[in-house]
C-alpha cells in the first residue's frame, strides 16, 4: 500500500527547535503547528517583525479615529493603513517560519527532529500523509491481463485488519516486468469511514481479490469430486442408489469448486467423498457427512 497524498514540513531557516507538538501516529488538519523553533533565534527576525507590527497597528487605529473626526486626510489614513497591512503580513510571515504548520490534513508518518535539535535550511522534520485514500499496486499474470479493465471492483484484505476495503482500477501498465514478466496494476482504496478509522497503513503488505470473470448459469461442483482418469475428468452420479461414471468438460475454477462445461446437468446428485474406491455402476446409499448421518 502506498499513500495518494505525501508532504514533508522542511525547516526554512537555520534554528533551534523549542518543541515538538506531534508523535508519529496523531492525525492532524492542514494549518495545524507541528512543531515551534526558536522564537529568539537570528534568523526568525519573529520580535523585530512583531515589534514593527505592533507599532504599526497602534498608528493605525489612531490614524482611524482622527480620520472619522475629520482631523486628518483620507491620504494620511490610507497610508496608515497600507503600512499596517504590510507589517502584519510581515509579521504572519515570520511567525510561520517557526511554527512549522501541517500543508494538509493526514496522519504523521514521521518525526524526525527533537527538543533543542539545530537544524539547518531544508532539513526534513516531519512528514504527514493522507492515508484516507491509498494505493495498492499488485501483478497480474500475462494470461489474465485481457480480463483486467480500468474501473473494475477489488478488495483488499490483511491477516492483521478485519475490515475488507473496496478499491476501484485506476491504471494497468502497458508493459510487463523483466523479471516477474506480469502486468503491475493499480487500485485507488478508500481507506475511512470503518469502525477502527482508516485501518490500513502505508507500506503494509495486504491480499488483493480481483472478480476476473463472471460466471452465471454455470453447473459447478467441488473440486473434489473429479477424479482424473487416463482418458479425461469424470465425476460419480448417483440416480436411483446407483453411481455412474461420467466423463465431463472442466471449466473455470472459482474457489473451490470447478465449472463443469459438459457432462452434467443442473440437479444431477455428484459423489464428492469415496468416489476413489467406485467402479462404474456401483450401488452406493447416499449420506449426508454434515449431518452425520
Amino acid at each position: 500500500l502506498a499513500v495518494t497524498g505525501v508532504q514533508t514540513c522542511a525547516l526554512p531557516i537555520s534554528e533551534a527547535v523549542d518543541s515538538v507538538l506531534v508523535r508519529e501516529g496523531d492525525r492532524v488538519a492542514a494549518g495545524r503547528v507541528l512543531i515551534k523553533l526558536d522564537r529568539e533565534g537570528p534568523t526568525s527576525n519573529l520580535r523585530q517583525a512583531e515589534s514593527v507590527f505592533r507599532n504599526a497597528e497602534k498608528y493605525y487605529n489612531k490614524m482611524k479615529v482622527l480620520f472619522e473626526q475629520g482631523a486628518v486626510s483620507e491620504s494620511q489614513h490610507d497610508a496608515a493603513e497600507t503600512d499596517y497591512q504590510v507589517a502584519r503580513a510581515s509579521y504572519e510571515a515570520a511567525r510561520q517560519l517557526v511554527e512549522v504548520q501541517s500543508p494538509i490534513s493526514g496522519t504523521v508518518t514521521s518525526v524526525n527532529v527533537r527538543r533543542g535539535d539545530f537544524l539547518q535550511q531544508g532539513q526534513v522534520m516531519a512528514t504527514v500523509a493522507a492515508t484516507d485514500r491509498l494505493r495498492v499496486r499488485f501483478e497480474v499474470k500475462t494470461s489474465d491481463m485481457n480480463l483486467v479493465q480500468l474501473g473494475d471492483t477489488v478488495r483488499v484484505v490483511s491477516e492483521t485488519v478485519r475490515e475488507v476495503l473496496p478499491g476501484v482500477v485506476t491504471a494497468v501498465a502497458q508493459s510487463a516486468n523483466p523479471v516477474s514478466r506480469a502486468f503491475e496494476v493499480e487500485a485507488l482504496v478508500v481507506n475511512s469511514g470503518t469502525e477502527s478509522g482508516t485501518p490500513f497503513r502505508p507500506g503494509m503488505f495486504v491480499r488483493v481479490q480481483l472478480v476476473m470473470q463472471r460466471l452465471e448459469n454455470v453447473v459447478g461442483v467441488p473440486q473434489s469430486a473429479v477424479i482424473a482418469l487416463a482418458s479425461g475428468s469424470a465425476v460419480y452420479v448417483v440416480d436411483d442408489g446407483i453411481a455412474f461414471r461420467r466423463m465431463v468438460t472442466l471449466g473455470a475454477e472459482a474457489g473451490r469448486r470447478v465449472v463443469i462445461e459438459q457432462g452434467l446437468q443442473p440437479g444431477d446428485t455428484v459423489v464428492t467423498l469415496g468416489q476413489s474406491y467406485l467402479d462404474d455402476s456401483t450401488a452406493v446409499r447416499v449420506t449426508d457427512v454434515e449431518k452425520g448421518a
